[in-house]
């Protein structure tokens, strides 16, 4: 089942057949003289407050005297009736019909579409509520808030009213053949037995429920669960999301994709990750493989931590066989995703064919390593499917802060800059450029030329030219964990080719390279402002 909802319950011949017998000779509701029943905890609570008003009786009596003719007899006020008045239609008529706790359940037996049993795996502790679980599914997740709506509905059940006792036909309720029989077993040796037939045709937020031969109303929302099939039950989340105090630090995601002549290789940089001066902008990951680059981190976060708290669209198999994962191409998965964790933990999705599920929602076959299940997920959901590098990562070449900046090395044919900065902001900052004193403000805009310089396109697949690059940046931070260097090479009169660390990396327009050659230039013409754009 794709979604967990409760929908409005599809009419069954049953069903029709108590619509037929609404107009014309369905039984009227038993209310009158119902057996004697033990009480709800609702209901006694609302005794306990009529008893109150009854013993407040005199003063009630006293002021309705004082707002009559004394002359007027008196003598047939019942304040019992008057407080019995308060009480709700609901309540007046509800019949206690279970009297165990949840508390004490030991398993229960259903059967509708499937046959299953829930038992008790752990009884409560001061520090846990007891743990259901279905047996022969123990290795399987299930939906906790689902699977304890079976422990507790039925439990201390109240039905709305009686409506015929030990009916001769019970057809016309849905009850010849129940969607549901339940059998709740508990640790006393009590057994509840109940059976679920059709929504009533007067109210659909009631449904029929026989219990002992006799057909009750009862609440639909607290029947409803025990209709649903097994697979209901199991949880659609695929790797539960962590809290935040035990969210771990996601060091590496690798794609492995037979599409894709490389992997795409990404890893948690540390570096970035606790530089305050980048100011929470920068993704935490960066691209190591097919090239390096630096990711956006709006793009790259339902990539590299898209596997917490991911959900299938619908569970496909439980228990799986080895059928069953060939015909879902899981044989030779079409995409693996690697996800290694900090805390020791290394998850591996696969992804297989894409089909329809029942809801019409395109999905990609799925397992979990480790999980004994077969998912859908939806292709909207599985993003390692279709993702190429150029859709996450950063266009920018250039990141480190400029106070952060140790040695700054430029090579441009003949012409040589070397820059040494020392200090950690503005005002303490100094610099030389090739051993002389450098004004700062003017090494500041010169390297902010270099921080606007983007790669347009990944240059994948490329090989690195022959000849010496036109400029060569050799940039080294004042703490060493920044040593990189970026290399132009024009490639025409209209494109060039920014190679990161000795690697082709992304295709920019020969302009920027002019532009940076002409600011190299100038550089010690104070009176010429630096170009800051070229396109």
């Amino acid at each position: 089942m794709s979604e967990k909802e409760f929908p409005e319950q599809k009419e069954t011949e049953e069903s029709q057949a108590g619509m037929d017998t609404f107009f014309a000779d369905a039984p009227a509701p038993v209310i009158e003289n119902p057996p004697k029943q033990r009480l709800s905890k609702n209901v006694k609570t609302l005794i306990a407050a009529v008893a109150a008003l009854v013993i407040l009786g005199g003063a009630l009596v006293a002021v309705l005297l004082m707002n009559k003719n004394s002359e007027e007899d008196t003598s047939s006020i019942d304040v019992s009736s008057l407080a019995n008045e308060l009480l709700d239609d609901d309540e007046k008529n509800a019949v206690l019909l279970n009297d165990e706790s949840a508390e004490n359940l030991k398993e229960i037996e259903i059967s509708n579409q499937d046959v299953f049993k829930v038992y008790q795996l752990s009884a409560k502790t001061e520090d846990a509520d007891a743990v259901y679980t279905i047996e022969g599914y123990e290795d399987i997740p299930f939906d906790k808030g689902y699977l304890s709506t079976l422990v507790s509905n039925a439990s201390s059940l109240s039905a709305d009213q009686l409506v015929e006792e030990n009916p001769s036909d019970l057809s016309k309720y849905g009850l010849s053949e129940p969607l549901s029989e339940v059998v709740m077993h508990y640790q006393d040796g009590t057994d509840f037995r109940f059976s679920v037939g059709s929504i009533s045709p007067m109210d659909s937020s009631q449904t029929y429920c026989a219990v002992d031969g006799n057909v009750y109303l009862v609440k639909t929302s607290l029947m409803t669960n025990y209709q649903k099939n097994l697979k209901f039950f199991f949880s659609s989340t695929i790797l539960e999301e962590p809290d935040d105090e035990n969210y771990p630090i996601v060091e590496s995601v690798r794609i492995e994709r037979q599409n894709l002549d490389y992997d795409i290789y990404m890893e948690y940089d540390y570096d970035t990750a606790e530089d305050d001066s980048v100011g929470g902008s920068a993704a935490t990951h960066v691209l190591r493989e097919p090239v390096f680059a630096y990711l956006n981190v709006e793009k790259s976060s339902d990539i590299t931590n898209g596997m917490f708290g991911l959900t299938a669209a619908e569970i496909a198999q439980i228990h799986p066989s080895e059928t069953d994962l060939q015909t879902a191409g899981l044989d030779n998965p079409f995409c693996t995703v690697t996800m290694a964790c900090d805390d020791g933990n290394t998850y591996v999705l696969k992804l297989g064919n894409t089909y329809t599920t029942e809801a019409g929602i395109t999905a990609y076959y799925a397992v979990l390593d480790g999980v004994d299940i077969l998912y859908g997920i939806a292709e909207t959901r599985a993003v390692w499917a279709t993702v190429q590098p150029g859709d996450i990562t950063s266009a920018n070449i250039f990141s480190t802060y400029v106070w952060d900046i140790g040695k700054l090395e430029i090579t441009a044919g003949t012409q040589k800059l070397d820059f040494i900065g020392e200090g950690s902001e503005q005002s303490d900052y100094t610099v030389t450029k090739n051993g002389e004193t450098c004004d700062t403000e003017r090494f500041r805009l010169f390297y902010k030329f270099l921080l606007y310089v983007y790669g347009e396109e990944l240059y994948l697949d490329a090989e690195l030219p022959a000849s010496e690059p036109d400029v060569n940046v050799h940039l080294t931070s004042q703490d060493g964990k920044e040593d990189y260097t970026v290399s132009f090479y024009k490639m025409g009169s209209l494109s060039a080719m920014i190679a990161v660390n000795g690697t082709p990396t992304y295709k920019i327009r020969s302009s920027c390279v002019d532009t940076l050659l002409h600011n190299i230039e100038i550089f010690d013409n104070t009176d010429e402002e630096f170009t800051m754009t070229w396109q």
